[in-house]
């Protein structure tokens, strides 16, 4: 992987030599202070909740591997071999499929979008949402398929109106955003795209997720990138044929169209209400780790906060929405039941709180070892305000992520991640905030109709976008 600027790389090591020599000098300047094992605890909560359920995910991904026949086979979520006798698979040709895509004022970008799926263009059905710049003449001028009704559905929507469209000869469709790359061979895939849709649609399964990867760009890239590494080939690995799609997903139509006849058409989370209503009616979703589809992340922090606050939003909107179709998956297996109820609904909503304390008081740690290094003696020594607490998190999260780098991480990309690994406790600390944003904009919405926070999902009201129910319902009252 290629390194766009010298500084990329070059700021990450800088900080992590200075955090080691700031780790050293204050623990060599450490004076007796009061430490309880409670406090202690309850600040290295984030430290011991990600190290745990990373080594049960890690356990049930190695009981997947233990299983696969080849090394093809192992990154995959469930054991495809066995769906045909051996060597019948490259016989079956693939059934006709399209890849399809909902568009808005792409126009900045259409030229990387036409390379990106040049190679594909047969295949590739489009509809405009709602776009009022040049972007439909100038596709239509080059040849490409696109639908425009003038209306603006978003994602959701579009792509039901779009499948509406389709001939019904289609059977299987790709789902993609604009600003994603379908990687060969030569780019990380290990297979090519056909092969990908050829044993999707002899599995039987309703979908199939890629693995999606950040390309290079970037000090802030680096942690999205062992991010995605990790909620990918190792989150989304280890839940067998109950995993969840992503923005880039292949599904057999038929269930598409399910899923969007009883979907919110809300893009918050639209992913996750796709696979939560698939996998409630008993169907199923794997992840094929074999093709990878690479985006760009945000490139700068506000829009980095602003996605992770729509992401946050959406979780606590479509879990607490769907929470009958999430207890009907969660009885399937016991994992399902530790992924669906006491991972997204205990560890990510339900102990929230105390993540909040948790990062608070390693906020407070890490103040205080400056504060003890430079003799200020500004804050007290006690319980609550102890150089070891940090000292002790960031540890054993730089051990968590060394494992990590070289258990799930692929080879050719540990280079570009290894640089922020001993920083991305710090990265974990930040996610608290839009997460807590995230959570209070359902409580505003909920309560009063408004967010303390408008995030880029949902953008001001105009003559082509509309306000989500929850604020349109509020603002009709208040007209009233």
């Amino acid at each position: 992987m290629k390194f766009n600027t010298p500084w990329s790389l070059l700021a990450p090591l800088g900080v992590c030599a200075l955090l080691a020599g700031w780790i050293a000098l204050s623990a060599a300047n450490l004076q007796t202070a009061s430490f309880s094992l409670l406090v202690y605890g309850l600040a290295n909560l984030i430290v011991y909740t990600d190290a745990l359920d990373f080594i049960l995910r890690l356990h049930v991904r190695r009981r997947h591997i233990a299983t696969a026949p080849t090394e093809e086979n192992r990154h995959l979520s469930i054991d495809l071999a066995g769906a045909l006798p051996a060597g019948a698979r490259q016989l079956v040709p693939v059934r006709p499929y399209a890849i399809i895509a909902s568009i808005h004022n792409l126009e900045p970008l259409l030229d990387e979008f036409i390379d990106a799926f040049a190679a594909y263009r047969d295949k590739v059905w489009l509809i405009s949402d709602g776009s009022t710049d040049a972007t439909v003449l100038r596709l239509r001028h080059s040849g490409w398929r696109v639908f425009d009704d003038g209306v603006n559905r978003r994602k959701p929507g579009a792509i039901r109106r779009l499948l509406e469209r389709l001939p019904p000869h289609i059977e299987t469709v790709m789902v993609v955003d604009p600003d994603i790359r379908i990687r060969g061979k030569n780019g990380g895939s290990r297979i090519d795209f056909e092969r990908f849709v050829r044993d999707f649609q002899q599995s039987g399964a309703a979908a199939v997720c890629p693995r999606v990867m950040i390309e290079p760009d970037g000090f802030l890239a680096r942690f999205q990138a062992f991010e995605y590494a990790l909620a990918f080939r190792i989150g989304r690995e280890s839940l067998a044929d109950y995993s969840i799609t992503s923005g880039v997903s292949c599904y057999r139509r038929n269930a598409l169209e399910r899923a969007l006849a009883e979907h919110s058409l809300s893009v918050y989370a639209e992913d996750l209400q796709n696979a939560l209503i698939l996998l409630s009616h008993g169907e199923r979703i794997y992840y094929d780790g074999r093709l990878v589809v690479s985006t760009e992340g945000p490139g700068n922090v506000p829009r980095w906060f602003s996605q992770r606050v729509g992401w946050y939003y959406g979780l606590v909107k479509v879990y607490i929405e769907r929470f009958k179709e999430v207890w009907r998956i969660s009885r399937r297996t016991p994992f399902a039941m530790y992924h669906f109820v006491f991972y997204l609904g205990g560890l990510s909503l339900i102990v929230h709180p105390l993540k909040i304390v948790s990062a608070l008081l390693l906020i407070l740690s890490f103040i205080s070892g400056f504060d003890n290094l430079f003799l200020a003696n500004i804050l007290p020594r006690n319980s609550l305000i102890n150089p070891n607490y940090f000292m002790a998190a960031i540890g054993s999260y730089l051990a968590l992520g060394v494992f990590a780098l070289f258990t799930v991480v692929p080879k050719q990309e540990r280079a570009y991640i290894a640089p922020i690994v001993p920083l991305y406790l710090f990265y974990a600390l930040t996610h608290i905030a839009p997460m807590t944003v995230g959570y209070v904009n359902w409580i505003t919405v909920k309560l009063w109709g408004r967010r303390v926070y408008r995030d880029h999902y949902e953008p001001m009201p105009s003559a082509s976008t509309s306000l989500p129910l929850e604020e349109k319902t509020s603002l009709m009252r208040k007209a009233s």
